[in-house]
């Protein structure tokens, strides 16, 4: 992956980074206020990430654009509010948020790891993927995550084992729980069929109506299971409701645009207001967001709806997706609810009453078979986990001695010394040593993970990174195949520091007005890009 172009602004003001090349990027200033951390903030937040900007800039108010190679294709997509639009080719997406943004990525550019968070399967957020190319101004803490409010740092080391084919076990912990519970009962049904004089011994069914003590645990196990089902089918029903009213939302969007008619027999479509032909199908209603679309057209109108009834085909299978799973949960509902009548009479004679010699013959040999299966299930489940934490922890293994091997790389000298991708709360690094430590951790994970996206690292020289200990590792930022953005404050003496290295392409915003990179000189460029997108902007 490569950015081509980043561009942020609104009908007034803006501004466009178009300098972005191959390999290594260095954009610097003299002063802190340039601009440099709102570029590189534009490009996170329209990837999806959630806005880190600086106080005092208004990100709400703007349009962010983001223009990048993928696989030989060109991607643009345009980020407001919580909406997004997206041209991959000749196809125009529109997106409510981020799900479907994300969902659409991992289908169509580019397969995104999945995780189990909450006992459910999902697709990871860029607000954690991005964390691992990307390290912004702000939030540089060594002993965990940044914008950890909803994921944490075991959820990104399970994001590294999902990128690295690692990911969760065959059998969830609440499966494997399942399966011994019914070895457990069939290995005492099998018991009491032999020892049919002593079945008032055993903890099967049948003497729970005449213990009070195993009846109490039985029933206790029966109502927390059912508990567990229940919150599962109602989060369950919750996502598919609201699927659903987006789905219908759209739809009746399409309806709208369909009505649409320029042809018509006794005359031709115009605004009651200005008796303009030109006919605009605006998000806001929908998205929340102040994206316009010219649909005068027929040609764009289908363009749009084409781009909706994709959206709506989505959410049609994320919908049966949720029904199918919602309807296995409600028949384990109905299992556990089912209870066993067993009267006085079977249990006083078990044996006698019930089977036949025969008969307990065969119950025994299917017992037998029945526990077989379930314990080749828990077998080849451990073996697997086994396998899999043993390579889990290779993997984690060798980023960590990555990491050991660059920081070496960069000062000969430190005793610093990592033995994990974060630090204790105790022991959080600072100053130059934190600086390092994110450095190596970025370049560790795309040499031992092999991805293609670009390095990107705001203030890569922050707390005065030694003259010495940054030019190793712009060496060491050269001589990998990703392209590698990075930004840093130049002091006076080392102005045009950068402008003759060899390999590095320099991008200077030393002549940029302080705190005010957006201005009017680039609205007319700003405008003709969304309008690649069939964008056009919301006066304020």
């Amino acid at each position: 992956m490569k950015i081509l172009k980043v561009a942020v602004g609104n009908s007034s003001e803006a501004y466009i980074e178009n300098n972005f090349k191959d390999g290594l990027n260095v954009i610097s200033s003299d002063d802190n206020n340039k601009g440099k951390t709102i570029i590189i903030q534009a490009i996170m937040y329209a990837l999806g990430n959630e806005p880190t900007f600086p106080t005092s800039f208004p990100y709400q108010h703007y349009y962010y654009y983001v223009e990048f190679e993928e696989k030989e294709q060109i991607i643009k997509i345009c980020r407001c509010g919580n909406g997004f639009v997206l041209k991959n080719q000749a196809s125009i997406m529109v997106f409510d948020n981020v799900s479907e943004l994300k969902r659409y990525w991992s289908k169509n550019i580019s397969p995104l790891p999945t995780i189990i968070k909450n006992q459910m399967v999902r697709i990871v957020d860029p607000v954690l993927y991005v964390q691992m190319f990307f390290v912004g101004q702000d939030k540089k803490d060594t002993s965990n995550i940044a914008n950890n409010s909803f994921y944490n740092k075991q959820d990104f080391i399970e994001m590294l084992y999902a990128i690295a084919g690692l990911g969760t076990a065959q059998l969830s912990q609440g499966r494997i729980d399942e399966i011994k519970r019914e070895i457990s009962t069939l290995t005492e049904e099998k018991k009491v069929l032999l020892q049919q004089f002593k079945i008032l011994k055993s903890k099967n069914t049948a003497v729970a109506y005449l213990s009070a003590e195993s009846d109490r645990l039985a029933f206790g196990e029966k109502v927390a299971s059912l508990v567990k089902v229940q919150a599962k089918i109602e989060e369950l029903r919750k996502a598919r409701n609201i699927a659903h009213t987006r789905m219908s939302k759209w739809e009746s969007t399409v309806n709208e645009l369909r009505s649409l008619n320029r042809t018509i027999d006794c005359g031709e479509l115009r605004c009651m207001d200005c008796n303009s032909t030109n006919i605009y199908f605006s998000t806001g209603s929908i998205m929340k967001t102040s994206y316009s679309f010219d649909v005068s057209t027929a040609e764009m109108r289908n363009e749009i709806i084409a781009s909706i009834l994709d959206k709506i085909d989505s959410y049609k299978e994320e919908i049966e997706r949720l029904s199918s799973e919602i309807n296995r949960e409600q028949e384990h509902l109905q299992l556990l609810m089912k209870d066993e009548s067993v009267s006085l009479e079977s249990i006083v004679a078990y044996k006698k009453d019930i089977f036949s010699a025969s008969d307990a013959e065969k119950r025994i040999s299917e017992i037998e078979k029945s526990i077989s299966s379930l314990k080749s299930q828990l077998f080849a489940n451990e073996a697997s986990v086994t396998s899999t934490q043993e390579q889990r922890n290779i993997l984690l293994s060798a980023i960590i001695t990555k990491m050991n091997e660059l920081y070496q790389q960069i000062d000969p000298e430190g005793n610093l010394h990592f033995s994990s991708l974060f630090t204790l709360k105790n022991e959080v690094y600072s100053g130059s040593e934190a600086t390092v430590f994110h450095f190596v951790k970025l370049f560790a994970l795309q040499a031992i993970l092999m991805h293609d996206f670009p390095i990107v690292i705001d203030s890569f020289r922050a707390e005065d990174l030694s003259t010495s200990k940054e030019n190793i590792s712009l060496g060491i930022a050269k001589g990998i195949s990703n392209q590698v953005i990075l930004t840093t404050t130049l002091k006076k003496e080392e102005q045009g520091k950068y402008d003759k290295v060899k390999g590095l392409n320099h991008i200077d915003y030393r002549e940029h007005a302080p705190s005010k990179i957006l201005n009017g000189r680039y609205v007319k460029e700003f405008s003709e890009l969304l309008s690649g997108l069939s964008l056009e902007i919301k006066r304020g």
